[in-house]
C-alpha cells in the first residue's frame, strides 16, 4: 500500500471563484451575456425579424410585398427624367444659362439680329 497522502480535491466552483484577468465567475457570465443580447437586438432590429401572429398579417404583408414588388416594375418602365423634359425641335446651342439676368442692351441687340434676318 502506498503511503503518500491522497490527492488535495479542487476547491468547488463558485460564483466567486476567479475565473481569469482578476474577473469572478459571475462577472464572466454578465459580461457574455450582455454581448449575446446585445448581438440578437441588433440582428432583430436590423432583419425586421417579427413573426406575423395572424393569418390577416400575414394576408396584409404579402399584399404589401405584392404592392411594392408591382410599383417597382413600373419605374423601370418610365423613361429617365432627361429624355421627358426635352422640347422637339429645341436646338442646345440656343439655350440660354439661367444664372445669367438679361439686360436691356442683350435685348434690343437680339431683337436687332433677328429684324436683320428679316
Amino acid at each position: 500500500p502506498s503511503t503518500a497522502p491522497p490527492k488535495p480535491k479542487p476547491p468547488p466552483l463558485t460564483k466567486e471563484t476567479v475565473v481569469f484577468w482578476d474577473m469572478r465567475l459571475w462577472h464572466v457570465v454578465g459580461i457574455f451575456s450582455l454581448f449575446v443580447l446585445s448581438i440578437i437586438i441588433t440582428l432583430c432590429c436590423v432583419f425586421n425579424c417579427r413573426v406575423p401572429r395572424t393569418r390577416k398579417e400575414i394576408e396584409a404583408r404579402y399584399l404589401q410585398r405584392k404592392a411594392a414588388k408591382m410599383y417597382t416594375d413600373k419605374l423601370e418602365t418610365v423613361p429617365p427624367l432627361n429624355e421627358l423634359t426635352e422640347v422637339p425641335g429645341d436646338d442646345k446651342k440656343k439655350k440660354k444659362k439661367k444664372d445669367s439676368v438679361d439686360t436691356v442692351a442683350i435685348k434690343v441687340e437680339e431683337d436687332e439680329k433677328n429684324e436683320a434676318k428679316k
